[in-house]
């Protein structure tokens, strides 16, 4: 665990580019026998990117009450929340696909990305551990674990009054995170499997929103300090993908009939 950064930077500046290269080449292999222009998909998924970021930064300070991180320093080292990510993903995803990767059809486009950024984001949530981010409570447990000072979750303890002493690490606490990367995990490795079976073009994208963020719903109501926002705009993200199954396979059976 490095709080304080990998050779003098925060674990996700660290990790962020190896992050979007796999990404990059999971999502090109993937789709290798449709015959995209691999110049065009990753331009796209730069420009994807790079909404999901302002998207996560956004949404994060929403949460917060638009309070910035001080030092400055701090606002830019971190301070970015997943379903910040994945709104601007699906509200500009398909506009960019529009613009640089036509000839991909849009449904399709949206299963793919979706398998991408399960593997992506188990991949983000190992920066969480490095942080000492995204805890849950404190427990005795043989798999609860401690953390450094100038983690996050040792300064959460440290204004709560819970350390004896600020050089001390924090009390050992559920390691939240991992859960969150292997729900990312566990459902990325479904939907590959599932995207074989698949009935229509789509079904994984509506999967995805369904099974990751109703997973992630769950999980947040172990996040300490809990924030509310984050677990109904998962809940509420998972209904949309739930209606959204449900409506497709009405009308598919209604016109079968």
């Amino acid at each position: 665990m490095y709080p304080n950064g990998l050779f003098g930077l925060d674990a996700l500046r660290v990790m962020i580019s190896p992050i979007a290269i796999f990404g990059i080449i999971f999502f090109i292999l993937y789709l290798r026998n449709d015959h995209i222009k691999a110049g065009r998909a990753i331009i796209l998924l730069l420009s994807i990117g790079v909404f999901a970021v302002l998207g996560a930064k956004l949404f994060s300070l929403h949460v917060r009450d638009w309070e910035v991180y001080q030092p400055l320093s701090s606002e830019l080292r971190g301070g970015l929340r997943y379903p910040g990510a994945l709104l601007a993903m699906i509200l500009f995803g398909p506009l960019l696909k529009r613009w640089i990767l036509p000839e991909l059809s849009l449904p399709r486009f949206l299963d793919v990305l979706a398998i991408t950024v399960c593997f992506c984001f188990a991949l983000v949530r190992f920066t969480c551990f490095m942080n000492g981010c995204c805890t849950g409570p404190e427990c005795t447990a043989i798999y609860c674990l401690s953390f450094e000072p100038g983690s996050q979750v040792w300064y959460v303890q440290l204004q709560q009054g819970l350390l004896d002493h600020s050089s001390h690490p924090s009390n050992p606490v559920l390691p939240l995170h991992f859960l969150f990367m292997a729900a990312s995990l566990g459902i990325g490795i479904f939907l590959m499997w599932f995207d074989t079976r698949r009935n229509y073009n789509g079904q994984i994208g509506l999967l995805f929103l369904f099974l990751h963020d109703g997973a992630k719903g769950i999980l947040e109501s172990f996040r300490v300090p809990y924030v509310g926002e984050l677990q109904i705009t998962s809940f509420s993200i998972s209904a949309v993908g739930l209606a959204g199954l449900v409506i497709v396979f009405y009308y598919r059976r209604k016109n079968s009939a």
